[in-house]
């Protein structure tokens, strides 16, 4: 869920709150469920024999007066596979804390073991650059047949928020309960007009929507299908059916003016911040020195402005530690230069005032983040733009930059905030544009491999992997909340899922982590038990060492929902394998080549006499592929598997043998 500050006046002033419809004022039952006969006589979901638990409930109680969320869940294991759900994760948003959690096991014969234990909290990795603080933990003694619940709050000290209801879950719900208990003071902007929780549905079920009672939402829902999840599919909040809440004006219903509104209050704040100083004229010039020509001196400007101190990408600070460590709310973008240090939107602000200093025509853009779920210009919220970047028109051409993330080179943005609807500011307001894809060549991956095969089919060896652009972005933002044993087994988990199973593979060195104008380099020794198939007195050996990772998205021949890559992409490999004593070569797969226009494939194998030597392209330049274009892209990542799971064969012979083919 999305938080966003809103400053909350005191006292709270009574006469300002409108509802656009209300619920219970009632408080629901936050105790553990009452196991029912019904419960212990579930033994599989309804349409889904197979299924390996099912949600008996679930409650999702918002309360802004208190400013906290309450969750609740009870969950039948069903079979060995639902065991998995005894490992519990807890996603803790930004801003937020959990309290109040307690937990329990109901067994089979009705014995209840209460969790005694503490959740411990690490860094969960959801996918590509998605990483969340979770809070986790493991239910005491669960079998086939046990029930485990937990409960829990998130808490928003002094943060009124975009919520929502999510309906739908990764697991059939038989019951599920959900209120809305909005704020009734007074907030920073709405004196005059006073307030209303306005709301949006998406995907609902007909006929599922809250009810009016008091001033309080509520709805519940029983029987909910679980939510049926694919590869590479978009951010699952697009298509699982929720509600979600916001507050604005009263009888604003018109989406223009609303976020002409925002871009005007936005434009005010930005333009005060950046202002007109000398300092900044100085630091400008001083940044350029002699350079004539305008891109290396925009460049110049985008170094000195990523030398600042990006207090975005450290921990979060308690009022005291600012205190104690002597770091103040930079109030213009002077401050950020004198002292050297701000936030992201600090830093982008810094670099707008510099290029505008040296005659540049920069403007501020309001990006919205991809990441979980897309823009949507009918919810009135405006933390949907939840970020800066630059726009700098130059020769005629517009340049997209984002100087206020760490490590981000010059001419890149992340991949984030690309593919997106933003805001470009102006004392208007803005306009509303689409910031551009990234194209494949920001993002490359290349992988070079050298290897000595052994006659009993196994191998060993080094593998460097080159990550460029956007791939090196995310590794150096993932390895900010590393320690180096951190970083180092991250690394090599994402080396090992690349290989073939059972391969395992040991960082020996890394380079660059600092350096964003260089490529990060990683080095390993790997080793492959099973790399090649014994077959008589031949040995069968893949044509390409790396896996198909994408192929997750095209298991079945139909899908339900899109294609979604995160980025364009290049991934290039280079395998040269060394033939065990007495091989040699009796059959090299031909060359294979496949393209539809917006994704291309090539692979080349060749023997020199001692060495196999493969070479591996693939380009994707698109990240959305809509249901009609599926069958293309299911046929051409078709011919990609087919690819790379071709083999060569080798057989015991003479060394001249070798040599003749």
């Amino acid at each position: 869920m999305n938080r966003f500050p809103f400053r909350i006046l005191f006292p709270a002033l009574a006469g300002f709150f409108l509802l656009t419809f209300a619920v219970p004022s009632h408080a629901q039952n936050e105790d553990w469920i009452q196991i029912t006969p019904q419960y212990t006589q579930i033994k599989e979901v309804p349409g889904d024999p197979g299924a390996s638990a099912i949600q008996l409930y679930y409650a999702d109680f918002i309360d802004d007066e208190l400013h906290n969320e309450f969750y609740h869940k009870a969950i039948k294991i069903l079979n060995e596979k639902g065991k998995k759900y005894a490992d519990v994760e807890i996603d803790i948003p930004l801003d937020g804390s959990v309290s109040g959690f307690k937990a329990r096991t109901i067994e089979p014969d009705g014995r209840i073991v209460e969790f005694s234990g503490k959740p411990f909290q690490k860094i969960v990795f959801k996918g590509k650059g998605i990483k969340v603080l979770a809070k986790t933990f493991t239910m005491p003694e669960v079998e086939v047949g046990s029930i485990i619940e937990y409960k829990y709050r998130i808490d928003w000290p002094y943060i009124l928020s975009d919520n929502a209801w999510i309906i739908q879950h990764d697991l059939y719900t038989i019951k599920e309960e959900f209120r809305m208990k909005p704020y009734s003071g007074e907030i920073e902007g709405f004196e005059a007009t006073g307030y209303q929780v306005a709301s949006v549905y998406a995907n609902m079920p007909p006929g599922l929507k809250p009810q009016l009672k008091g001033r309080n939402y509520e709805m519940q829902a029983q029987n909910m299908p679980a939510f049926q999840s694919e590869g590479y599919m978009p951010p699952e909040e697009v298509f699982k059916p929720q509600i979600r809440f916001f507050y604005n004006s009263p009888g604003l219903d018109n989406a223009d003016r609303f976020w002409q509104d925002a871009g005007k209050t936005w434009n005010s704040k930005a333009e005060h911040f950046i202002g007109n100083h000398s300092e900044v004229t100085a630091a400008a010039s001083q940044a350029i020195g002699s350079e004539s020509d305008s891109e290396n001196r925009l460049r110049k400007l985008y170094a000195r402005a990523q030398q600042i101190r990006n207090l975005s990408y450290e921990r979060e600070r308690t009022k005291e530690e600012m205190k104690k460590e002597n770091l103040k709310e930079n109030q213009n973008v002077a401050d950020v230069l004198a002292r050297g240090y701000g936030t992201r939107t600090d830093i982008n602000r810094l670099f707008v005032g510099l290029a505008r200093a040296a005659g540049f025509n920069a403007s501020i853009i309001e990006d919205s983040n991809r990441q979980e779920r897309f823009f949507q210009k009918s919810l009135f919220s405006a933390s949907q733009l939840d970020s800066e970047i630059t726009v700098i028109n130059l020769n005629g051409k517009d340049i997209y930059l984002d100087p206020g993330t760490k490590f981000c080179p010059y001419g890149l943005l992340r991949w984030t905030r690309t593919s997106t609807s933003a805001l470009k500011l102006d004392k208007k307001g803005g306009t509303f544009i689409e910031v551009p894809p990234a194209p494949y060549n920001k993002a490359i991956l290349r992988r070079v491999a050298d290897l000595g095969l052994s006659s009993d089919g196994s191998a060993q060896g080094t593998v460097q992997v080159q990550f460029n652009e956007g791939e090196a972005l995310e590794h150096r933002l993932d390895a900010l909340d590393s320690d180096e044993a951190g970083r180092k087994k991250s690394l090599e988990d994402e080396i090992e899922e690349s290989l073939p199973s059972g391969s395992s593979a040991k960082l020996t060195s890394s380079e660059n982590w600092e350096d964003s104008s260089k490529p990060l380099i990683a080095n390993f020794h790997v080793e492959i038990p099973a790399y090649a198939s014994l077959a008589g007195k031949r040995l069968l050996t893949p044509a390409f060492l790396f896996q198909t990772k994408q192929m997750d998205a095209f298991k079945h021949g139909d899908r339900k929902y899109p294609v979604y890559f995160a980025y364009a992409f290049e991934e290039a490999d280079q395998v040269s394998v060394k033939l065990p004593a007495g091989y040699s070569v009796e059959d090299v797969p031909p060359k294979q080549v496949a393209n539809i226009g917006y994704a291309g494939y090539q692979n080349l194998i060749q023997f020199d006499g001692t060495r196999l030597v493969s070479q591996r392209v693939l380009q994707v330049n698109g990240i959305y592929f809509t249901l009609d274009k599926y069958p293309a892209v299911k046929d051409f990542f078709n011919k990609v598997q087919a690819g790379d799971e071709e083999q060569t064969i080798l057989k015991e012979g003479t060394t001249s043998a070798q040599k003749g083919n």
